[in-house]
Order: structure tokens, then sequence, then C-alpha cells
């Protein structure tokens, strides 16, 4: 038998939530599931600070949250069972994104880091269908805390990389291990955890006055200045982190090295030129 639940959240928690089930790809019935049977045992006693604007959302418990649910009740002395979810909730939606990421994760985590401790390859499967095994490092995390990333070396690219961790599907262990190369660089990366793996890259532009505005208001993605003379910069930056922030900016903007990068924006901007031709 179905057992429904209505809580009564202020807006920016029911945001937050619509907002995770998007990013995460998950539903409202998991989500809320997911965060009683982790959280049904801990004395919260801090609610988020409430809002005049309310909202409400309902939600159906699955059947082995279902089974002890009164239980957890009784045991608890709950009076208010809506009361008892809703501080829940707030926890939950009382952390960074990116630590609601781990927290919603944290089964992949552990297996993550077990295999990091380890030095054991894993295979990985991600919510595309793709498929690659990896020698995992560290899991780190963007600086404006919004997401996860899984530092390691793909053995079948034979590169470096990072991995959204909202973007793994499941996985394996498995038996082998490799000893770490390139040690110190692995370090650095760590020290310095950066997602797009811009240690050691450069790029450089010209800005125009407009240019230099858009840089000082868009935050994310943006990366570290080298230098600044006139016009001209210099970016601690890799192509990848380039394509995505500097998108932005349009004509703004002049890339004058390296050369693929400015021959990538040259072909997007010619391709944009055919779409608008008349």
């Amino acid at each position: 038998m179905e057992k429904k639940i209505r809580v009564t959240l202020n807006k920016t928690a029911i945001n937050i939530l619509e907002s995770d089930i998007k990013s995460f790809k998950i539903t409202k019935n998991f989500i809320i599931n997911y965060i009683f049977s982790i959280l049904k045992d801990q004395k919260i006693e801090t609610i988020y600070p409430e809002e005049e604007e309310k909202g409400v959302i309902q939600f159906n418990l699955n059947k082995s949250n279902r089974e002890i649910y009164y239980d957890i009740l009784s045991e608890q002395n709950i009076q208010v069972e809506a009361e008892f979810i809703r501080r829940m909730i707030y926890k939950y939606i009382n952390q960074s994104k990116s630590s609601r990421e781990l927290f919603l994760y944290q089964e992949i985590v552990q297996r993550i880091k077990y295999a990091i401790k380890n030095k054991k390859i894993i295979k990985i499967s991600f919510d595309d269908n793709r498929k690659t095994s990896i020698l995992p490092f560290f899991i780190g995390s963007s600086k404006l805390e919004l997401g996860n990333y899984i530092f390691c070396y793909d053995i079948l690219e034979e590169k470096y990389k990072n991995y959204k961790l909202s973007n793994v599907k499941s996985i394996f262990i498995t038996q082998e291990k490799r000893e770490w190369e390139n040690i110190d660089f692995i370090n650095n990366v760590i020290k310095n955890f950066d997602p797009f793996l811009s240690q050691g890259k450069k790029i450089k532009a010209i800005l125009t006055e407009e240019g230099k505005k858009i840089l000082s208001t868009i935050a994310l993605n943006r990366p570290e200045t080298i230098s600044a003379t006139g016009n001209i910069f210099e970016f601690k930056c890799s192509e990848q982190q380039a394509k995505r922030y500097f998108s932005y900016f349009l004509d703004e903007i002049e890339i004058l090295e390296p050369l693929s990068l400015r021959e990538w924006f040259i072909e997007k901007y010619k391709s944009a030129l055919k779409r608008y031709s008349i």
C-alpha cells in the first residue's frame, strides 16, 4: 500500500531540490527516499531558515523505507511526520552542491576511494553509454563547489583526464593494480585541483574593454590570469576550458595562442556566420 507524504518547504529548498533532480538526472521520489534512508537515524536540530513564500512537495515512500517508516517514528517519538521529513531535507539542501553530490553518490565515491588507496584499475560506464578503464588518483571539486570530478589516467585514451562524477553510471573495480607514474604532476594537480587540468597550459588573447568587463563578471569556469599588459592577456588555461569560457565573449576577444585554439574559434565563427547569412 502506498504511503504518500506532503511536506511544506520554503521556495529556496524546493528550487534546490528541483535543480538537483535535473543536474543529477534523478526523480523526486528517489532523492527524498534516499535522503530519508541515509539521515533517518540522525538527530537533526537545526532547521533551514524559513521564508514567507512556501510550497508543498509530495512523494511516495519506496518499499524498503515504507517497511520501517512507522518503527522509526515510534522509536524516535516523532509526533509530526512532515516536520521529521522537513528537517532531513533542510539538512541536505544546507550543503554546497558538490557536497550534496558526494552525498548522493557516496557508494560510488567510497568504491573509487578504495581503488585510489589500493591503486586499482576501474572499469567505468557513463550515462551516455561510453565505457573506459581508468586509474583514479583523486576526487576533487570545482572552485565554486558546483561539482565533483574524478582525476585519473584513462587507460584507453592514454592521457590524464577529469571525469564528472554526476556522469558516472556504474563502476567495476578490477583486480589489476598499477603504480602511479609522473608523481610530481599528479601531486601538483591534487594540490591545486582544476577540473580542466590547466596546469602548465597557457592561452594568450586580446580583450576589448567590454571583454575585460565580461571577464570580471563571469566567474564560472574563469581561468586564472597570469599577466595583463594593456589589452593582451595570458591565462593559465587548457583549450577545453577556453572553449567553454571564452565562447561567451563573441567578438570581445581574439585568441592569439595556441594556434589550434585560434583555428577552432575561427571555424566556429565561420559556421555561425553561414547560419545567419541571408
